[in-house]
């Protein structure tokens, strides 16, 4: 065995800074921090404070309205060799209000800028504590999470290098002529199965609209950020770290294939190796049926009374037809939303209210649950998901089909993705009670086992390299901490980021083979016509001979 030496050197204090977001934003680098950690590295997760959630009674709205404090320390719990440092409270919002205009359908142009404003609320105190943080324990290398543009300043301020960790590469890299990578058109990735009106719609109308819509926020995060010295341009934040590594948590399967650039690296689905186990109630639950279907929709998606009644139907006629024995839902933020009593085409009436306190046999309903035990417990048969890439991640590891319920972002583009993949179905907003229960039925049974046989396959590849992600993504830190040079990686910087555009795309090639081709053209054109019009000159002087 050649034994590495590169760490003779000494070992590296390594940071992780995040936010915003839900579990996908932390746990998988938090697994890669953990494992760096086990490899000697000080390696430390700077984030939000634990708090709670406050509820105040406005009266003059007669409603409640919840602040929200996020609680992301808690997500460093399994992880012991990673050092939890919290940077402060996080900012307070509406976040309801807020969570149900992300669900309700409205487009990611409305709200988008509402959210950016609301997640960099902090962004001067997080950036000055980081930067001190960086210079009181001399950080060597800092993750930052694709949201937390404060790390980036502080590191750049601070002379580090940063590697931005995402769940999609955002780079115009890796953003090829068929591809849809920014946020607004996330809808279907790729321009494959899209029309002339909709392909034109999206080039070049669509970011207009963006920038229109966001203008103000760039403008005023520029603003805010000279005052308190960084220099700034304004400009997308990809182009500041162009030249920063950029862990990606995907795999191709999981987004459509395309060139990527030599600064990204696919080290997903890294998927966390522990997880909460089954409560005594799910597991005798789960234990006494046979075919579950499963129902979440994540940390932030909250469904309307509407799509609710939809799923309801699906389930409970398929429980009345014997396709399923039961179901366990994950409320979350929806349990207000829930109708009091549903009826099926049968004429059976189901009290909600009652299924909602576990008083029937055949659901378990519950306001977090376990996911990734229950979806590897053998009798959960679907999996109703909103479509985000860890539930995703999570179902095809555990080989279970998916009926797919999207609110925002990447979700559209995902719920596209798993069914054109033949992996599971879409509910579509305006579907009929009838469509619900034929596209419950479809999944469950699957009758031809096409359905089975992607399955296999996605959870082979899922498998095959989750097994090995989170080494290769602590690899890849390490790579960044030995080898740069003054923040940059010159082994990874393409020729062309060293000549000039003309160059390299070798449009002086093309110039002056264009010229060539130009005038070799003009002169057979020229030849052409002098030799046609001797021709007609000689025919001209013999037709005259003739005469005479």
């Amino acid at each position: 065995i050649l034994p590495p030496t590169f760490r003779d050197t000494g070992y590296k204090n390594i940071a992780f800074s995040v936010s915003p977001g839900g579990s996908s934003h932390h746990n998988w680098v938090l697994s890669i921090m953990d494992l760096l950690g086990q490899r000697g590295h000080n390696t430390t997760y700077l984030t939000t404070v634990k708090t709670n959630l406050l509820r105040k009674n406005v009266l003059h709205l007669n409603k409640y309205l919840f602040l929200f404090q996020t609680e992301e320390t808690r997500f460093s719990k399994p992880y012991y060799h990673v050092k939890t440092v919290d940077i402060g409270p996080s900012v307070v919002f509406d976040q309801m209000a807020l969570l149900k205009e992300l669900s309700s359908g409205k487009s990611m142009l409305h709200v988008m800028p509402k959210v950016m404003k609301a997640w960099s609320g902090n962004h001067e105190r997080d950036y000055f504590t980081l930067l001190n943080y960086f210079k009181n324990h001399q950080v060597d290398l800092v993750l930052c999470d694709f949201f937390m543009n404060a790390c980036v300043d502080a590191a750049t301020s601070f002379g580090i290098p940063y590697i931005m960790t995402c769940a999609l590469d955002p780079s115009k890299e890796s953003d090829v002529s068929y591809t849809n990578s920014e946020w607004y058109n996330m809808h279907d990735f790729t321009t494959e199965h899209q029309s002339f009106a909709t392909r034109f719609y999206y080039k070049f109308i669509l970011s207009w609209i963006n920038l229109y819509k966001n203008y103000s926020y760039y403008v005023d995060m520029a603003s805010r950020r000279k005052a308190i010295g960084i220099t700034t341009k304004l400009e997308p934040p990809s182009k500041r770290w162009r030249h920063s590594l950029r862990l990606v948590n995907n795999l191709f399967g999981y987004i459509p294939a395309r060139p990527i650039g030599s600064l990204a690296e696919y080290v997903g689905p890294i998927i966390p190796q522990t997880h909460s186990p089954l409560s005594q109630e799910l597991e005798y639950f789960l234990n006494s049926h046979q075919r579950v279907v499963y129902i979440a929709f994540g940390q932030l998606a909250i469904p309307k009374q509407e799509t609710i009644k939809l799923i309801l139907i699906g389930l409970l006629e398929n429980l009345e037809s014997g396709s399923i024995d039961g179901f366990v839902w994950a409320t979350v933020l929806a349990a207000g939303n829930f109708p009091a009593s549903i009826t099926t085409s049968s004429g059976i009436n189901y009290n909600i209210e009652t299924m909602l306190k576990n008083q029937h046999s055949y659901a378990h309903i519950v306001t977090w649950a376990p996911q990734t035990a229950i979806l590897l417990h053998p009798s959960t048969c679907v999996f109703v998901s909103h479509g985000g890439l860890g539930s995703w991640h999570e179902s095809m590891y555990a080989g279970v089909p998916m009926i797919l319920f999207p609110f925002f972002a990447d979700q559209p583009g995902n719920a596209l993705l798993i069914e054109r993949s033949g992996l599971g179905g879409i509910l579509k907003t305006d579907a009929t009670q009838t469509e619900s229960v034929e596209l419950f039925r479809n999944i469950i049974e699957d009758v031809n086992g096409e359905i089975k046989a992607n399955l296999k396959r996605m959870q082979a590849l899922t498998q095959i390299h989750s097994e090995h992600g989170t080494m290769r993504g602590a690899d890849l830190v390490e790579e960044v901490a030995y080898t740069h040079k003054n923040g940059v990686l010159p082994h990874r910087q393409s020729p062309a980021d060293r000549m000039s555009v003309i160059k390299s795309l070798n449009l002086d090639l093309y110039g002056v083979l264009g010229i060539i081709l130009t005038a070799a053209t003009v002169i057979m054109i020229k030849i052409g016509v002098t030799a046609y019009a001797r021709i007609i000159s000689y025919k001209n002087k013999n037709n005259k001979i003739k005469l005479y």
